[in-house]
């Protein structure tokens, strides 16, 4: 036995890996000097040619979640504390027949942690999204985990990329903005004279020390998709097209 296969005789497998989902590249990273890191994945995937592109953009509609039914997804998200940000539309590429899906997404913590925590969000939900692509699992048979590793096998590298502040967790952000609305309560009290000053600042110290609540995320969704269909003369709006023969 080689000391190489010594290492990994001692060291146990993790239960997880980026390559245990199928990925073959671990996304950018951005960070700006802080203790957090801010992780990016965009992925793309053949859509069916019946696909319903209504229901798909119902189900991230405000109250089109499945599971749990008339629940939001911006407001599960929430619940996640991880995406930072998430998007989705189509095109039409070299890759596949008919149109494409892509899917970005920036996220904190570890990429190995994002597609376990995407687990989460159900077999339902997911199919609502993914179910309208070629290959996605589908069927009593099929599981949560098998949908995720199926997005994870659609990784694009992405070239570049930007956030406004990697070195501040989700958390961190909901705490900061926690604080300074507790602080501008206390200031005014303190303004205002009303009781001691010692009652006072205790109770300030007393609020900062609770939980920061979650701040509300947003969702915008075009729901008028039907009507309005993917651009086709992208490439004449760049003068990219060669001219039609006489």
């Amino acid at each position: 036995m080689n000391r190489e296969q010594e290492i990994s005789a001692e060291q146990p497998r993790p239960i997880t890996s980026a390559g245990a989902w199928g990925l073959r590249n671990p996304g950018l990273a951005m960070a700006s000097g802080g203790q957090n890191e801010v992780k990016e994945f965009t992925g793309m995937w053949p859509v069916k040619p019946d696909a319903d592109l209504v229901a798909f953009t119902k189900a991230l509609a405000p109250g089109g979640w499945p599971d749990p039914p008339g629940q939001s997804f911006s407001v599960m998200m929430t619940k996640l504390a991880l995406i930072r940000t998430a998007r989705w539309f189509v095109l039409k590429t070299q890759y596949f027949d008919g149109y494409t899906l892509v899917f970005v997404s920036q996220f904190d913590g570890t990429v190995e942690k994002y597609f376990d925590d995407f687990v989460l969000n159900g077999k339902d939900n997911l199919a609502a999204i993914w179910g309208h692509c070629v290959g996605c699992p589908t069927g009593p048979d099929a599981t949560a985990r098998d949908i995720v590793e199926y997005v994870a096998r659609g990784q694009v590298k992405t070239l570049a990329c930007y956030d406004v502040a990697p070195s501040l967790s989700i958390s961190q952000i909901y705490k900061a903005a926690d604080w300074y609305q507790k602080t501008l309560k206390f200031q005014r009290a303190l303004s205002a004279g009303d009781g001691s000053l010692e009652d006072s600042v205790n109770a300030f110290l007393a609020e900062l020390a609770e939980p920061s609540p979650e701040v509300a995320s947003g969702a915008a969704i075009d729901v008028d998709v039907a009507h309005e269909w993917q651009y086709q003369d992208i490439a004449e709006h760049l003068g990219t097209t060669l001219p039609k023969a006489a």
